[in-house]
C-alpha cells in the first residue's frame, strides 16, 4: 500500500510541475497578448543535452515551474523544424528571448542552461524589467 501511495504521490508531483507550452509561436504570442503575459522563448532541438537537462530538472522545479505558470508564456522553436528561427539569432541551444505581451525583447537573450536557482532569478530579473 505504501508503494502504490508513493507512486500517486509522484506521478501527481510530476504533473503539478509540468509546463502548458504553447503549442506554437504565433498561438505563444497571441496568448501572451490576451493574458498580458511575458513570453519565455526557448530555441531547442531534440540532440540538445542541456535543453533536455533544463526541461528535465529545471523546469519541473515547483518554485520555477509556477513562477513561469504565474508570470509567462513559454513557447519552444525547435530549431532544425524551424531553420529561420523566426528572425531570431540563435548562437547555441538553449537560447532563450524574453518578450513582452506585444513582442518586443525584453533585456539580452539567455544562451545556455542554469540551475534552478540561477534560472529562477534570471526570471525574476526579467519580471521586472518588463
Amino acid at each position: 500500500m505504501k508503494k502504490i501511495f508513493l507512486a500517486l504521490l509522484l506521478i501527481g508531483s510530476s504533473l503539478f510541475a509540468e509546463l502548458d507550452w504553447a503549442p506554437s509561436y504565433e498561438q505563444g504570442l497571441a496568448k501572451a497578448k490576451k493574458e498580458h503575459k511575458v513570453v519565455m522563448l526557448m530555441f531547442s532541438s531534440k540532440t540538445c543535452k542541456m535543453c533536455n537537462y533544463m526541461k528535465k530538472t529545471v523546469y519541473e522545479n515547483d518554485d520555477v515551474s509556477e513562477y513561469i505558470k504565474t508570470f509567462f508564456i513559454p513557447i519552444e522553436v525547435d530549431i532544425i523544424e524551424h531553420p529561420d528561427k523566426y528572425g531570431y539569432t540563435v548562437f547555441g541551444t538553449p537560447t532563450y528571448y524574453f518578450l513582452t505581451s506585444d513582442g518586443k525583447p525584453i533585456g539580452r537573450m539567455m544562451v545556455g542552461g542554469a540551475t534552478p536557482e540561477g534560472f529562477l532569478q534570471k526570471l525574476k530579473e526579467v519580471k521586472q524589467g518588463q
